[in-house]
């Protein structure tokens, strides 16, 4: 089969590998689309040294092997990119989800990805897609899924004033969740998100006017970064979430904030330094978080029911729609790469 490979040594390139072989608990997936994530990007600039592997961890595909339940086989999927260990026995199901001591993640650590015409999965990690989402629409539900994350930790409350710092793929899921679904509850270990009688308002920046406008009809204010953004808006949103992509997000995301403020962070970013003008100091985020008293979230895989439910729904369906940039064939998967780091680009699908 073909696969969109990467390593240090050898670079980025499609070559033929072997159909891999589930394990007793696995299933093998036929993918039918895979999206390009900006986790990708940052692979092939040095986020995971070492890597050696197929890239790729968004995906719909079909069951074609399923040595535990064959009832399974034909079955149209997506799935939750985290392999657990067997051992990880935790008492939250949130910490098995996202942080088993030895997991292995489809297509970052350790397991080979979807960007492969065929790739493995637990069966516990897969979800039937409904028949009313489509293939294109159905390679959405790992990031908004993330998206959902921001509501499932339970920190966004009714008539706030909400920041989300990023218009690219993330950015815009994220603002997309908060200003349509909020938590049930806060209880961490909650999965269920409900319509808010009450919203937040959301507030969205970034660069790009026409990727803002995408989150008129959710009610999201859109605003472009500019020299003076830090100082007009300094101290005026409850929480900011951080979904830039850039180091330099964190920054803004600190001005955003007031003392005792809550900054979420979404954006993981390589290590590898390509220009100096965004290198951080430690002292630059260390000293504004302690002297202001201002609390520091991580946010990072999510749930998928709610995700996929929201895929059923006309407004999410137009924005993913919109967000839609491309599609190419697996075997221009390098060019697909390519296409994805243009300026202007949302998102990238490879066809397999």
């Amino acid at each position: 089969m073909k696969a969109l490979r990467f390593s240090e040594t050898e670079g980025l390139r499609v070559e033929d590998v072997e159909i891999p072989k589930p394990s007793p608990f696995e299933v093998l997936i036929k993918i039918s689309r895979c999206g390009i994530c900006s986790t990708d990007s940052q692979i092939i600039g040095g986020y995971v040294p070492g890597f050696d592997h197929t890239l790729g961890h968004e995906f719909v595909g079909v069951i074609t092997e399923s040595p535990s339940d064959p009832s399974f086989i034909n079955s149209r999927v997506v799935g939750e990119i985290n392999c657990k260990c067997s051992g990880c026995d935790h008492p939250d199901p949130i910490f098995r989800r996202n942080h088993a001591p030895k997991r292995t993640v489809l297509g970052i650590i350790a397991k080979d990805g979807c960007m492969a015409e065929y790739c493995t999965l637990p069966l516990e990690n897969l979800h039937l897609v409904p028949d009313d989402i489509t293939d294109d629409e159905a390679c959405f539900a790992e990031p908004l899924a993330a998206a959902c994350r921001v509501a499932e930790q339970g920190m966004i409350r009714p008539n706030e004033n909400i920041a989300v710092i990023g218009d690219g793929k993330l950015g815009l899921l994220v603002a997309h969740v908060i200003a349509t679904y909020q938590n049930k509850n806060s209880t961490t270990t909650s999965s269920s998100l409900s319509p808010s009688s009450s919203p937040a308002s959301v507030t969205c920046f970034g660069r790009h006017q026409n990727k803002l406008d995408l989150l008129e009809p959710v009610g999201v204010t859109g605003i472009v970064v500019t020299d003076t953004t830090a100082a007009d808006y300094a101290g005026k949103f409850d929480i900011v979430i951080e979904a830039s992509g850039s180091p330099q997000g964190i920054l803004l995301a600190l001005a955003l904030t007031p003392p005792l403020g809550t900054i979420i962070q979404k954006s993981t970013c390589s290590a590898v330094v390509k220009d100096p003008k965004t290198v951080l100091t430690w002292s630059a985020v260390a000293n504004d978080v302690v002297v202001n008293e201002k609390t520091v979230v991580g946010s990072r895989c999510g749930p998928f029911p709610p995700a996929l439910e929201m895929l059923r729904k006309a407004e999410t369906k137009q924005l993913v729609k919109a967000m839609l940039s491309a599609a190419l064939p697996l075997e221009d998967g390098v060019k697909a790469l390519e296409e994805a780091q243009k300026k202007g680009v949302v998102k990238v699908q490879l066809i397999c």
